[in-house]
């Protein structure tokens, strides 16, 4: 479904991408991104945003090697509550 912001234009965002380990650097990644490229412009999004955690530094080099730029860092903040 899709989500509209106010603080930003309409856009794809991938809220995450893992290629099993035995089958990275196959494709597989490219591949899927691909499609989710072709998809998003078929839909009129000018631009498409991955979310990846921090600690995923090679997924982040593979991002950019395919044209995509880090925009912004940020820290989640969890508290679990008691009932």
């Amino acid at each position: 479904m899709p989500r509209l912001l106010l603080i930003s234009d309409p856009r794809a965002e991938i809220g995450g991408l893992v290629v099993d380990e035995n089958h990275r650097r196959s494709g597989v990644g490219s591949a899927l991104l691909g499609v989710a490229e072709r998809w998003a412009a078929s839909k009129g999004y000018a631009s498409d945003v991955i979310r990846s955690n921090a600690t995923r530094t090679d997924a982040h080099s593979f991002y950019r090697t395919l044209g995509y730029e880090n925009i912004k860092a940020q820290e989640v903040f969890t508290k679990p509550l008691t009932t």
